[in-house]
């Protein structure tokens, strides 16, 4: 009789617990679940022409995000980057690469070249024709690609085509639009070309051909991660042509790509090394850098040549210091540099123009003390005039009450009591009065009634407080 092998409670039970943390991390990073693959082929088939409405709409967000430049305005760029229908014919390349799809890769293609044509036409007549045209900090932002731009794109454009498969569909794609900044660099591109400014255009339409590819890089792996069927054909050597065609052209927006963005994360490398080089090597407490420029130099036949700019506060560079610095960064770089240093003020001339700040600091401090001062004492001047005013008016009270009320006797007046109702304390105006011995009880009341009327309006006050005595000791 065979004996049959029982697994330790415990190993079990570790077992059941791998098992569903592997399953809950496979629910939580499945991309398939609420997948709609039939609306997401229709949706980005059906969208990725670009005539009609979406024409329309391309125009009207190249016209907002130019306007958005020319004012130097993120919130106007963004509003025009919001009604862009530009992001579906990139969705169409990446999906037609996806599935094998060459009719779809074509026209997706095709209105993707008249998409950039509407955009190049609408933004060059645009600044062609605006009153102002200048340079701004917006425009000037989109003329330089980094390392971020491309992340940015990646990252946006993974947004875009998982958004666009879910059965539930999300607003992503605005916020793709935003993100990946489709819309401005080709608006700058414009402006280039209607300024004659060639670097300003090759510079934007750079930035915008690099955006483009990586989203259409990412739509394409998204598309195949979900495990999009491939398009089936009926002859195989049509097939083998358009998965010939599709290849090719995958090659050709990979290459570029590939290449800029490694062009990109070395001019980064380079400029951290040299930020650092010039921290640890120029920055002492005789020599400040107040900023400084990496500029590369292409000479043909020779190698490409880095100019390093520095503008200098203090102390200056000697020659052979510089010729030493070249000699360093050339080492750390692998290519020839040149410095070239630019005397700012020095450290004296700074402490001396700070020493006169501080002065007409101290001046302007002491002419607001004395102005201070006077106020202070046309204040005091004017209260003492209220204070002799109010005891001229007191006087003529006693006077009145004299006459009007015949049965007082004494009566004292104080600006104010501090009086208290066990919950707070509060202070009000008080008059004390004693009453004639042989006045009744009943004509106190009576001129004890009048005489707060007439206190309160001879005194123009909100209220008083009236206290009667018999016989009063102060």
């Amino acid at each position: 009789m065979s004996k049959i092998e029982k697994k330790p409670v415990g190993e079990k039970k570790v077992n059941e617990i791998w098992e569903e943390i592997k399953e809950f991390f496979h629910d939580f990073i499945d991309l398939r679940e609420g997948m709609d693959e039939e609306g997401t082929l229709a949706n980005i088939q059906n969208n990725k022409k670009m005539y009609g409405a979406n024409a329309w709409l391309l125009m009207c967000s190249i016209m907002v995000a130019s306007l958005g430049l020319d004012l130097n305005s993120p919130a106007v760029i963004i509003g025009g980057m919001l009604i862009s229908p530009l992001m579906s014919p990139i969705l169409g390349i990446g999906l037609g690469i996806g599935i094998n799809d060459r009719s779809t890769l074509m026209i997706s293609l095709q209105h993707f070249g008249i998409a950039i044509a509407i955009a190049l036409i609408t933004s060059f007549i645009y600044f062609k024709l605006s009153p102002f045209g200048q340079i701004t900090d917006e425009i000037m932002a989109r003329t330089s690609p980094t390392l971020l731009d491309g992340l940015v794109a990646i990252f946006g454009g993974l947004a875009g085509v998982i958004s666009i498969t879910r059965l539930d569909k999300s607003n992503a794609i605005p916020g793709v639009a935003i993100a990946t900044a489709l819309m401005p660099p080709l608006c700058v591109a414009g402006f280039g070309l209607a300024k004659g400014e060639w670097s300003f255009f090759l510079n934007a339409f750079y930035l915008f051909f690099l955006n483009s590819s990586f989203i259409a890089i990412t739509t394409y792996v998204i598309i195949r991660l979900l495990g999009f069927p491939y398009k089936t054909y009926l002859n195989t050597k049509e097939r083998s042509r358009n998965r010939l065609y599709i290849t090719i052209f995958s090659l050709i927006i990979l290459i570029p790509a590939s290449f800029i963005l490694y062009k990109t994360v070395r001019k980064v490398a380079e400029r951290q090394k040299v930020a650092t080089y010039l921290k640890e090597k120029i920055e002492d407490e005789q020599t400040i850098l107040s900023d400084w420029t990496l500029v590369e130099e292409s000479v043909e036949g020779q190698r490409d040549t880095m100019q390093l700019i520095l503008k200098i506060i203090g102390e200056p560079l000697s020659n052979s210091d510089i010729l030493k610095c070249d000699a360093e960064l050339e080492a750390l770089l692998g290519k020839p540099v040149h410095m070239i240093t630019y005397q700012g003020e020095d450290i004296k001339n700074i402490e001396n123009q700070l020493s006169g700040f501080q002065g007409e600091i101290k001046q302007k401090i002491q002419l607001l003390e004395g102005l201070q001062n006077q106020k202070n004492a046309q204040i005091d001047a004017l209260n003492e005039k209220i204070d002799s005013m109010e005891n001229a008016v007191i006087s003529d009270v006693y006077l009145e009450i004299e006459k009007l009320f015949p049965n007082i006797e004494e009566i004292a007046m104080s600006k104010q009591m501090t009086k208290s109702d066990f919950k707070s304390t509060f202070d009000m105006p008080v008059v004390i009065v004693k009453w004639k011995p042989k006045t009744l009880q009943s004509q106190r009341k009576k001129d004890a009634k009048s005489l707060r009327d007439y206190m309160l309006l001879r005194t123009k006050l909100d209220t008083l407080e009236l206290i009667s005595y018999s016989k009063l000791n102060y």
